[in-house]
């Protein structure tokens, strides 16, 4: 009985997402929508990951709470801002290859220089 309790608990752990304090160093630096848009960074193609933040073209997300999900993506939870001020949100961020999706959209890696 003590046994098939135990598994039952370790299985509850396992299947619950792990909390984190920052993005994992893998999806930290510079992105773009198309490898050209690298050059251009403060486009609207262009998207920084920073280790509790995510920055697009005029607006970004502060993440104040990480979390790892089963899929391997990390949900960040905390604010949006714009040039309308500030609101509560979320975001997801997954490494697919060697590329991040984000809000559906893929980000290839801009390289050091680019």
């Amino acid at each position: 009985m003590v046994r098939a309790a135990l598994v039952s608990v370790l299985t509850f752990c396992a299947s619950v997402a792990q909390a984190a304090d920052r993005l994992p160093a893998s999806m930290l630096g510079k992105w773009a929508l198309e490898p050209a848009a690298c050059k251009e960074q403060s486009s609207e193609l262009g998207m920084t990951v920073e280790p509790r933040a995510v920055l697009f073209y005029e607006h970004g997300n502060t993440i104040t709470r990480l979390v790892r999900l089963k899929d391997g993506s990390w949900k960040g939870f905390g604010y949006s801002v714009d040039d309308q001020g500030r609101a509560r949100d979320s975001i997801t961020l997954k490494l697919v290859g060697d590329k991040l999706e984000v809000r559906g959209r893929m980000y290839h890696r801009c390289k050091d220089g680019a």
